[in-house]
């Protein structure tokens, strides 16, 4: 487990030099007391479970993909469409993240172009990588291609799939305004991998013989990351070298943590310097849960019947 204590102090010095996430209305007298405290995007394509989380001010932003749509009842591109811009709409001013479809960078740019005349919040996800996986003819550099070009076009991008630091650095020298670390996916990977005879980790950092090794042998991850402490805290791990990297070059792409897989990961995600948590809102919608919370109420009203009418 990360504690605090092994957190940086830079980190949280990292917060001075970004922008507030939580606006307060022009006219209100009282500021937002939280103006500065880390965004929390619903992860999902459904507007019936973004509605009640968005009005709460639990969230303030969104990320969705084709997967969630499909999930949220989208069975057409028409219908799909149509929801993402109710979305987008709902949550104006605050981002939307869409994610693109087509594989080659002058369909996706066409195709991110579209998809930002949604709305002004909207922030197109591109996959960092993985072209080859689909296609051994396809460009590897598509993803850092098309992050650049967007860039220079304006609009808003969130480099999606990634799993180590360099591809982090690399998306935001590209000009992506967010990163999407998958902290999930990466003990998932190392749990199904991993040779359980070798130490822990070696799925994603192991090389065979250093002194024999080609061109083509790399390591994945850092030993940080993969083999410095348990299984189940590499992705949080992952996070937290993404952002003192981040802080060193005082970077401001936002740190997007994806892949959530259960509410104590919530916190630590805090701990270890994500600048947004996009978390899929079953877990959202029990932010407010606590058995402790619920004998205290059950209490509270009890008592409270003395002083009824």
């Amino acid at each position: 487990m990360l504690k605090p204590d092994e957190i940086p102090a830079h980190i949280g010095a990292r917060r001075k030099i970004m922008e507030e996430t939580i606006l307060t209305p022009k006219k209100k007298k009282l500021a937002h007391p939280a103006a500065k405290s880390p965004r929390i995007f619903a992860d999902t394509g459904s507007i019936d479970e973004i509605k009640p989380l968005f009005e709460a001010g639990i969230v303030n932003g969104v990320t969705t993909n084709p997967t969630l749509m499909k999930k949220a009842g989208a069975t057409s591109l028409k219908q799909a469409q149509k929801m993402m811009k109710e979305i987008v709409k709902l949550l104006d001013p605050y981002p939307v993240s869409l994610e693109l479809t087509e594989l080659t960078k002058d369909k996706m740019i066409k195709q991110a172009e579209k998809l930002a005349a949604y709305g002004p919040n909207v922030v197109i996800k591109v996959p960092i990588g993985g072209y080859r996986a689909i296609d051994p003819s396809y460009d590897e550099h598509t993803g850092l291609k098309v992050l650049h070009a967007l860039w220079e076009k304006d609009i808003k991008t969130n480099a999606t799939l990634i799993f180590n630091s360099t591809q982090a650095l690399f998306a935001a020298r590209a000009g992506a305004s967010y990163v999407s670390p998958f902290l999930g996916r990466v003990a998932d990977y190392m749990y199904k991998h991993d040779e359980a005879e070798r130490d822990m980790g070696n799925s994603l950092y192991f090389v065979e013989d250093h002194r024999g090794a080609r061109e083509n042998t790399r390591l994945h991850n850092t030993g940080y990351v993969a083999a410095g402490g348990e299984r189940k805290d590499s992705g949080i791990r992952l996070i937290h070298e993404i952002s003192v990297i981040f802080s060193n070059y005082k970077i401001k792409t936002e740190i997007l943590a994806a892949s959530f897989r259960n509410d104590v990961q919530v916190a630590e995600g805090l701990l270890c310097g994500a600048d947004i948590l996009t978390v899929p809102a079953p877990i959202l919608m029990r932010v407010a849960s606590h058995p402790l919370t619920d004998e205290g109420m059950k209490a509270f009203v009890e008592d409270g019947k003395a002083f009824e009418s």
